[in-house]
């Protein structure tokens, strides 16, 4: 899988309009809260990669966070997310355009960095996520928190899609387009759409790799009960938090 594809689905007018409204018909998860409020304090310059239209960051400066810059590697998302901002008349959000494996900013640049709704794991190979993980560490302060959400393989609930998956591996029959076990390319509303789901080990070691330290990793479901827009959104996922060495 090409990363120009999967930023080909995000660049489409439909899709934008639809991240664009859940700026406000779904909003900050409680979840998403929760762990904001545990990990950052609301003056930290703190950097969202991923931001789709801008419903983390936005919701965020409406609650009072005061030092945000807004990245997504989809010129028509970060535009759709400024758009939205201005008509907010929020002055604590800046934007840019960047790709997570390659930012741009210096070293130590952020307090804290966020990339949710599964994002990370919108990057196609292994590789490439390793390298996003280890420039998001770059661009971090020491001591710096990091809060990213993934799908989790370990689950149980998807035990049997993932055993007949792992078949088709073995037999060399899986899709090509895949790189990696635990890729997923489905049909969506707007087209295909591109995902991993990892085990919980592989993002352990990803993380040490990159120089983190694991803090913490819990279910959605086990931090904070969702209201239904929330639900209907997305499915259950894993938060993760970690620290910069």
């Amino acid at each position: 899988m090409k990363s120009d594809e999967v930023k080909e689905y995000f660049c489409k007018r439909p899709v934008v309009e639809d991240y664009a409204r859940a700026v406000d018909e779904v909003g900050l998860w409680n979840s998403e809260r929760a762990m904001v409020s545990k990990y950052f304090n609301p003056q930290d310059s703190i950097i969202e990669l991923g931001c789709g239209a801008g419903r983390i960051s936005i919701n965020l400066a409406l609650a009072g966070f005061s030092n945000l810059t807004t990245t997504d590697f989809s010129p028509a998302m970060v535009a759709a997310a400024r758009k939205i901002a201005e008509a907010k008349n929020l002055s604590a959000v800046k934007f840019a355009v960047c790709d997570a494996v390659s930012t741009g900013f210096g070293d130590a640049s952020f307090g804290g960095a966020i990339f949710g709704f599964n994002g990370l794991m919108q990057i196609p190979r292994r590789e490439s996520r390793r390298k996003a993980l280890c420039e998001i560490a770059r661009i971090l302060k020491p001591r710096a928190r990091f809060l990213f959400t993934t799908h989790d393989r370990d689950n149980i609930k998807n035990r049997q899609y993932w055993e007949n998956e792992k078949k088709q591996w073995q037999s060399n029959s899986q899709m090509p387009v895949l790189d990696d076990f635990g890729d997923i390319y489905y049909r969506g509303d707007h087209g295909n759409i591109f995902i991993h789901s990892p085990v919980r080990s592989e993002v352990e070691d990803d993380l040490r790799m990159a120089g983190f330290v694991l803090l913490e990793c819990r279910l959605r479901s086990l931090i904070a009960e969702e209201p239904q827009a929330v639900v209907d959104f997305s499915d259950d996922c894993l938060f993760w938090a970690a620290e910069k060495y």
